[in-house]
């Protein structure tokens, strides 16, 4: 296993992370015995980085990831993530406060490494089926960083970054707002726009090279969604995309899949390879701490630890990539 630091914080992490979301489902509804026994695989292969929050099964995640750490007697690095609703805008440091506590309540620990807000940050506050806050929100006096420091300076967190979701300019905010340690960045082959240049009008959301922005403030960066909810894997029927929310706009999982078809063919490699081959695309930037994936099995997890190390993608499979991107996968439309 490879390791690489988030950002300037010092914190020394594994390049594969371990990510307990709700799409693997391994870490929110699988037996206990066999949570143990891929936690136990992903830390003997190395993983040492665990990435987990309160919307992964409503507070399940954390209780089982909690569990399973202080069954095994392990200490590794651990990010959890706080989601404020519309009823924590009336005084927002004290629901981040208070979310913190429950957060660690639920893990059983007294302090966690990161502390990431999993709110969508928008140019505007959102109130309808999603709630948004808004830059002023999050960096504002009384708002989500002067919770996060109370909570830094009671010992009970260690760094702060948050979710990039929401509006691309807005997340460009609190990127230049030089208070975050580290942000979670949507990046995958089929869209690469927070670390590659795509062309204007790309169908999915352009993230505008936030990672090259985020690297230049020295922050770290934990990818996520690499497998694009596994239509970048072998089987993508047990993908993801049937919520019926899209995390991120134009990525709707049924165009993500005919994408990653045409994926497949510019890479030349077979459906079993083509989840390695994105994950080592992750890997090949450089402003990348961590990749996460979420882990079904324990072959999943050797798949992925396997990546670490790897050559990145060739010259002749990544010119063929470019052209995806710059004629934006044949103009298939959402």
């Amino acid at each position: 296993m490879q390791y690489r630091m988030i950002g300037k914080t010092g914190v020394r992490v594994s390049e594969i992370g371990f990510g307990c979301g709700n799409n693997a489902v391994l870490m929110v509804k699988a037996p206990y015995d066999d949570q143990v026994r891929v936690v136990r695989r992903a830390l003997d292969a190395g993983i040492n980085f665990f990435d987990t929050a309160f919307a992964y099964g409503l507070g399940k995640s954390e209780e089982n990831l909690g569990r399973i750490l202080r069954d095994l007697g392990v200490n590794p690095v651990i990010s959890t993530k706080i989601r404020l609703e519309a009823d924590a805008a009336a005084d927002l440091k004290a629901a981040t406060m208070g979310a913190v506590e429950s957060a660690l309540a639920r893990l059983g620990r007294e302090r966690v490494d990161f502390i990431q807000l999993h709110t969508r940050v928008t140019l505007e506050r959102g109130t309808s089926n999603r709630f948004s806050l808004t830059p002023k929100d999050v960096l504002g006096p009384n708002g989500v960083i002067d919770g996060f420091k109370s909570m830094r300076d009671r010992g009970k967190v260690g760094f702060f970054g948050f979710s990039g979701l929401g509006d691309p300019k807005a997340l460009h905010e609190l990127v230049d707002g030089g208070e975050f340690h580290g942000f979670q960045c949507y990046y995958n082959l089929l869209n690469p726009s927070a670390g590659r240049s795509v062309p204007n009008g790309f169908s999915a959301l352009n993230y505008g090279r936030i990672l090259d922005r985020a690297a230049a403030q020295g922050m770290g960066a934990f990818v996520i969604r690499v497998l694009a909810a596994g239509a970048l894997t072998a089987d993508p029927s047990r993908g993801g995309g049937g919520s019926g929310q899209t995390l991120s706009p134009g990525s709707d999982y049924p165009v993500d899949l005919q994408r990653a078809e045409q994926m497949k063919t510019a890479l030349g490699v077979d459906r079993k390879d083509l989840a390695q081959a994105a994950i080592r695309f992750g890997l090949m930037n450089p402003a990348v701490s961590t990749v996460l994936v979420g882990f079904s099995n324990t072959a999943h997890v050797d798949q992925a630890v396997a990546c670490s190390g790897m050559p990145g993608l060739s010259e002749e499979q990544m010119a063929r990539v470019k052209n995806l991107w710059e004629t934006d996968f044949g103009g298939l439309k959402t």
